[in-house]
């Protein structure tokens, strides 16, 4: 029934909460079984007046709580009367952040339900602003239950503002001005006040005395430096008094909390130092008493001080300056269980003097100055659990001095003066955790270990422990966690762990170990090892058991991450930190499939496998920074595709050599789900191929044409004159250059920079894009140097002692955007010289002889945005016409001596007002005269005036000046010569290579004797051996007999050897000898075996006999000249060799051989009556 009527009102509070309806700037909720709606709000600011917030577009029915949260920027607030007196329902109103200066008077009027108000303006926050009451500003609230009015910056309490509040049970005043606790007298019912970080510093007789009922009062965080003996009167039922970290100094005054029915009371953080016998008397009910951090002393503490507090549980008197605990100090504390003693002066404990708290369960002494402990120190203390005696000064430890507590579990003594593991502990049978960390301690052994079976956790850190033997650990099987670190461990004896076969942490880092073969492999439970900071420089996944979850062996001298067995399936490795080694290098194997997280930091790995984190599905993070990566390969970071989320790789501090094949680094953050999250991929930095642009750059800054690649040929694969010489579509990298590409041979730069080039260099690609050929020595630049580089970007000329320009240099460079000529000794332009660069937006010609310039040498250059003439011997240049430069926006003209005419400097000042000039400072007149732009127009005296120094009259001619039209005869007839005379010598230096192309195009033989006799029944007789007559007949044969070049070239009538010769030994000498008189040339196919065939040798002294200067040697395999006998070189050395797949073979053969008789040519093979009646008549 009661879960039916349950069910009910579940239902009806979900068919209401259907139908409430909120602002939009209020979310609002329900209770599980309940209409009672919670709303909550976030406005601007409180505001009233016309455009004031009206509360009363609520539903007031069911709203019983309102939070009103405001911005948190300073905007002011107000609160006006009856703001809320729709809300007749509400009995939680919260108002936070609001920056309200004043509550008016019936503010709240008409929520006669509200039992819990919250007004919190955090006014402090803003300087001076405080929140003041009205007198009457809670009138009628009269069941209100608890007022928050914390964080208010309140300055003062109305004097009677909160009478009316005969109800209130809790009231919060923290984190305000209030100077006094007036205004209170009224709260009868009052059971719980809070006053804490305000300014109160003083508390009268009296003042409280009207809060009868009052239970808690927290006052902690003020500046109360006296309080009056009588200043609790009247708190008969206050049980919680806090007064800390306040100004009390000197002792508390006699009867002050006499009485109260204190069950807590705070006093830390004060100046207290004195406790007389009367200051706690009559608290027989305290419970907790925190007197830590004042400046209490061993003599100001009696055997009376704590004498009635009987029923006291935990006691702090950490923090003071105690010198010595006497034995009638705790003489009446029995039902004490907690004392904190620790970071006091305590250098002596009395005899017997915690024999009386036989309740105690925890005891610290810490941080004091003991140096020993007797037999009846702790003595009494039975049912101890916890002591803590570490960073004292313990040197020895009484044989018995803990007979009398053998219940400890944990034992606190690290950072003493122990030699040696104390006696003492082997009547601790229940000690669970034992701390001996930071001693002397120089061994350990099997008997110093006896007697504590239940031993969980060891520390043993920071010791002088040396070597160690098994059976150390014998008695220790339950031993979970084992701390050697930080000492000088040199050597382990194999199984040393295996008695404590329950461990699941190992500490050993810090210590001179060199091998851990034989340690843990027997483990089985062993979770956590961590040997890192000593001296091991081999290590395998073998020698670590397989249930292994966190490896930590940094700062070692390992140098691989061995897996010999191949255990990556079978460990359960989750956490790997190997970093600060010498590992070089790592694959797949190097860690368990299972791994989570690899930190790699600080080692020497320059090799990352393909594919070596593909399988690790679990992993999270993987630190790679500082190592020695140059090159990654795309799949070295590859993962398998998932949904879950991304690895994060860190992999900065290392210098990649970013050439063509990194580009992908930069885009991995984007790449599929295949790769990792590098974190900090804007911090990689990249070291380029091409250093002349930027040597190191940030990954991220770098452009795709930065990742390039050396070459030094490349043909595309659709190029197919390769081959040959002058091939457009072949990348050859000239001699004495470097050359670089990307990967899309977008970008193709040349540097010749500084090679002692005095020509431009031969066969410079034609798909270059940056040329640079600065420091050399060309004092020329003849017309059509760059023709065919229509995809060149940038050409760099600068500082090669450059003289002149001929007409059409830059022929072709339709695509030129940047071009340095500056630092050269050019003297003039005649204009023609940029003519065809319409794409140029760089031109430097700085720091040259330049003393003229045509006025139309800048007129083609429409692209043109940076121009540099500074520096150089410029007298007159109408600088204006380069307002036809429409998108000129760098100009710089200084230090050259210009004219100093009046119409010249008139005319250069009014283009300079709005010109892109930005050397204005260097340009003078003449080389030190005044600035131009500084030229006054008055100083010329009128239109005709000479200015400064007046420049040579404009139709003046020069003495010895030669007539214009002789110019360019002169120019032409030279050049002329030169064409022809350079062609002269190109020919006779290629020679070879140019009859060859001719006769292989046009079939013209150059440099050659008459053609042979055609009275010859073979083109040519081919002698060879019968194991390469698989060569023979399907590659040689095949080619020479048969149509090429698309028919224009005819077959060749071959007579092969052993094709066409087949007949007996006793007429094959004759054979031979007839078919090589009647062949124009002899075809020797040269090989290893035929030089050991006796038949062979005869066939080729035969040919050597009857053909001289008509015999050919083609040579199969790769053995030099060298080894040939002595024979074979008679017989060759006058044959014209030519070697299997070398270049242009088959054109030299062919150049070799005879041409083909006329007549109709022929396809295939010989015709076969042919071939067959040649070897009859042979025969």
């Amino acid at each position: 029934m009661v879960w039916s009527v349950l069910l009910l009102g579940v239902l009806v509070g979900q068919a209401w909460a259907a139908h409430y309806v909120s602002a939009d700037d209020c979310d609002w909720r329900t209770g599980p079984a309940s209409p009672e709606v919670a709303l909550r709000c976030r406005l601007q600011a409180l505001r009233t007046g016309p455009d004031s917030t009206n509360f009363s577009l609520i539903q007031p029915d069911h709203t019983t709580s309102l939070t009103v949260l405001c911005s948190a920027l300073f905007t002011e607030s107000h609160l006006g009367n009856a703001t809320f007196s729709s809300l007749r329902s509400l009995r939680a109103l919260h108002l936070e952040q609001c920056k309200i200066s004043e509550v008016p008077e019936r503010a709240f009027a008409g929520l006669t339900e509200l039992r819990n108000l919250t007004v919190r303006t955090y006014n402090g926050d803003w300087g001076a602003l405080s929140l003041a009451l009205a007198p009457r500003a809670l009138e009628g609230l009269s069941l209100l239950q608890r007022l928050d009015l914390g964080h208010n910056n309140m300055v003062a309490l109305p004097p009677t503002g909160l009478c009316s509040l005969r109800q209130l049970r809790s009231l919060n005043l923290t984190h305000n001005a209030l100077e006094t606790v007036a205004g209170l007298g009224c709260l009868g019912a009052l059971s719980e006040l809070d006053m804490s970080h305000n300014r109160l510093r003083q508390l009268d007789d009296g003042v409280l005395a009207a809060l009868g009922s009052l239970r808690s009062l927290r006052l902690r965080h003020n500046r109360l430096d006296r309080l009056a003996p009588a200043a609790l009167a009247g708190l008969a039922q206050l049980q919680l008094l806090d007064l800390s970290h306040n100004q009390l100094s000197g002792g508390l005054p006699p009867g002050l909390l006499g009485g109260t029915d204190l069950r807590e009371l705070y006093l830390q953080n004060n100046t207290l130092s004195l406790l007389s016998p009367r200051t706690f008397s009559g608290l027989e009910q305290l419970v907790i008493l925190n007197l830590s951090r004042n400046h209490l002393s061993s003599d100001g503490i009696t055997h009376d001080t704590f004498a009635d507090l009987i029923r006291l549980v935990i006691l702090d008197l950490s923090r003071n300056q105690l010198r010595q605990v006497n034995g009638s100090t705790f003489q009446s504390q029995y039902s004490l269980q907690i004392l904190h003693l620790e970071h006091n002066l305590i250098e002596n404990v009395d005899d017997n003097a915690f024999s009386s708290l036989y309740n105690l369960h925890t005891l610290m002494l810490s941080d004091n100055r003991l140096s020993h402990l007797s037999v009846f120190t702790l003595n009494g203390l039975y049912v101890l659990i916890n002591l803590a005696l570490d960073h004292n000064r313990l040197e020895n430890i009484h044989l018995d001095g803990f007979r009398n507590c053998s219940s400890l579990q944990d034992l606190q003594l690290s950072s003493n003066s122990l030699s040696n593991i104390p006696d003492a502990l082997q009547y601790l049978h229940y000690l669970i955790s034992l701390d001996l960390s930071d001693n002397r301690i120089a061994s350990v052994s099997n008997a110093t270990l006896s007697g504590m079976p239940n031993l969980h956790i060891l520390r043993l850190a920071g010791n002088r422990i040396g070597n160690m033997t098994k059976g150390t650990f014998q008695s220790l099987h339950s031993l979970r966690r084992l701390d050697l670190s930080n000492n000088q461990i040199a050597s382990l004896e194999h199984g040393i762990f295996d008695d404590a076969s329950a461990l699941n942490v190992i500490l050993l880092n810090d210590n001179l170990l060199e091998d851990i073969n034989g340690l843990f492999m027997n483990l089985a439970h062993l979770r956590l090892l961590n040997v890192s900071c000593n001296s091991i420089a081999w290590f395998d996944y073998a020698l670590v058991p397989r249930q292994l979850k966190h490896l930590d062996i940094h700062q070692n001298y390992i140098e691989a991450l061995g897996n010999y067995y191949e255990l990556e399936d079978k460990m359960h490795l989750k956490i790997l930190d190997a970093s600060s080694n010498h590992i070089r290098e790592i694959n797949a194997g190097s860690f368990p499939n299972q791994i989570e997280m690899i930190n790699l930091s600080n080692n020497r790995i320059s090799i990352i496998h393909p594919f070596t984190f593909m399988i690790k599905h679990n992993l999270t993070k993987v630190n790679l920074t500082q190592n020695r990566l140059q090159n990654l390969d795309i799949n070295a970071f590859r993962l398998k595709p998932t949904k879950s989320a991304l690895p994060e790789f860190w992999i900065a501090e290392n210098i990649y050599f970013c050439d063509c094949s990194m580009e992908w680094l930069q885009r991995i953050n984007s790449l599929d789900g295949q790769y990792p999250q590098v974190m900090d991929l804007a911090k990689v930095v990249c070291q380029m191929p091409f250093g002349r642009r930027r040597p190191r750059l940030l990954l991220t800054e770098a452009n795709s044409s930065d990742f390039l690649c050396k070459y030094k040929s490349h043909c595309f694969a659709l190029c197919h004159c390769c081959e040959f010489d002058a091939c457009d579509c072949e990348m050859v990298c000239p001699e004495n250059c470097t050359c670089y590409s990307d990967q899309t041979w977008n970008s193709n730069i040349v540097d010749c920079s500084f090679t002692a080039h005095s020509t431009i260099p031969a066969r410079i690609p034609m798909d270059v894009t940056e040329l640079y050929l600065d420091g050399n020595d060309m004092t020329h630049l003849s017309s059509h140097s760059f023709i065919g580089r229509k995809n060149l970007k940038a050409l760099y000329l600068n500082n090669s002692n450059i003289q002149s320009l001929h007409n059409r240099t830059f022929n072709g460079l339709v695509g030129l955007q940047v071009l340095h000529l500056d630092h050269n000794k050019i003297t003039v332009l005649l204009g023609h010289e940029f003519e065809n660069l319409t794409s140029l937006r760089e031109l430097h010609l700085s720091h040259n002889r330049l003393s003229s310039l045509s006025n139309r040498t800048f007129a083609a250059l429409r692209s043109l945005e940076v121009l540099r003439l500074d520096n150089n011997y410029l007298l007159e240049f109408p600088v204006w016409q380069l307002r036809a430069n429409a998108v000129l926006r760098h100009v710089q003209l200084g230090h050259n001596p210009w004219s100093c005419g009046c119409a010249f400097l008139s005319r250069f000042q009014a283009w300079a007002r709005g010109s892109p000039l930005r050397d204005a400072a260097s340009v003078r007149c003449g080389r030190r005269g005044p600035f131009l732009l500084e030229f006054d127009a008055s100083s010329c005296g009128g239109a005709n005036g000479t200015g400064w120094a007046e420049a040579p009259a404009a139709g003046a001619q020069e003495p010895h000046q030669l007539p214009p039209g002789l110019v360019p005869l002169l120019i032409a007839a030279p050049s002329a010569l030169v064409l022809v005379l350079l062609g002269a010598v190109l020919a006779a230096c290629y020679r070879r290579q140019l009859k060859l192309w001719l006769h292989s195009r046009c079939g013209l033989r150059l440099f050659d004797r008459a053609s042979e006799s055609p009275e010859r029944l073979f083109d040519a007789f081919v002698a060879y051996c019968p194991k390469d007559e698989p060569f023979v007949s399907q590659v040689l044969a095949a080619e020479l007999e048969t149509c090429s070049g698309g028919g224009k070239r005819r077959p060749l009538r071959l007579c092969l050897r052993h094709r066409d010769l087949a007949v007996p030994g006793c007429v094959a000498e004759a054979a031979v000898v007839e078919a090589v008189q009647c062949s124009h040339r002899t075809v020797v196919v040269v090989s290893e075996q035929f030089l050991r065939s006796e038949w062979c040798r005869f066939e080729l002294k035969a040919a050597q006999a009857s053909s001289v200067r008509r015999l050919i040697a083609v040579l199969l395999d790769d053995a030099g000249q060298d080894q040939w006998d002595v024979e074979a070189r008679q017989c060759l050395r006058s044959a014209l060799i030519l070697r299997w797949g070398e270049r242009r073979f088959w054109q030299k053969l062919r150049y070799a051989l005879p041409d083909p008789q006329k007549g109709p040519p022929q396809r295939g093979g010989p015709p076969e009556p042919v071939a067959r009646a040649s070897a009859v008549k042979l025969v």
